[in-house]
């Protein structure tokens, strides 16, 4: 059936994580008198360490889907301490994660493709993006897209790729998952949880990773390409 919602990933599908992370930690480094090369290395590697130690990229375990917000911003402070104390910040690492969460709520960067392919798809599709994280970021760093709206699990109460997530989206839309096509880089929260409630789903994956055994979604590396399949 033609889709009448396309519904996007926001980090690494419409926005690069990486490179507005990198632009946040020079940020608050400089506000707190630490733009050194070594510091922001230093945030970068603890940054990825440490999601991955808390749990957070582990959202199907219900532990963290009850706790996913406030994990988020204990990592964020968690960074900010950890770099004082190799690198030295002057003591100042809360004005530093304050510093980093201002600067990472600004307009994201797109991903190569993506504004294009939103702009082109909205005349004729509703289209949203359904985010995991805080409200705060999440909304700003979109706002260049022309979205009709965006769903934050911070605000839905629920996070990816929880039933709740979905169901509480769709509701808010006010359509039938048959009528919605989900577009996502992460198997684990946008893929399977879109899938499970009865969603289409494609996959986006611009590294060239095979699909598991078994799973069997539509995959495209460059967001345009989905211009030519709808």
């Amino acid at each position: 059936m033609k889709y009448r919602c396309i519904i996007f990933d926001a980090d690494d599908t419409l926005v690069d994580y990486r490179k507005d992370a990198v632009r946040a930690f020079r940020a608050a480094l400089r506000t707190v008198g630490a733009e050194r090369e070594e510091a922001l290395a230093v945030c970068l590697e603890f940054d990825y360490g440490n999601w991955e130690r808390v749990g957070l990229s582990d959202v199907h375990l219900s532990h963290i889907q009850e706790r996913y917000h406030e994990l988020y911003r204990a990592h964020v402070d968690a960074i900010f301490s950890h770099a004082d104390e190799v690198c030295g910040l002057g003591g100042r690492a809360k004005e530093a994660a304050d510093a980093f969460l201002d600067a990472f709520s600004r307009p994201g960067t797109p991903v190569e493709g993506a504004e294009e392919t939103v702009r082109a798809l909205a005349p004729k599709y509703r289209v949203f993006a359904a985010t995991n994280g805080l409200a705060s970021l999440q909304h700003s760093r979109l706002s260049r897209f022309p979205l009709e709206g965006v769903f934050v699990s911070e605000e839905l109460g629920a996070i990816k790729p929880s039933a709740e997530f979905f169901s509480r989206m769709l509701a808010r839309i006010g359509e039938s998952p048959a009528s919605c096509l989900m577009v996502g880089d992460s198997l684990a929260s946008d893929i399977r949880g879109a899938h499970a409630a009865g969603m289409d789903c494609v996959f986006f994956d611009r590294a060239g990773t095979p699909l598991p055994a078994g799973e069997n979604f539509p995959v495209i590396s460059d967001l345009r390409d989905l211009l030519r399949m709808l």
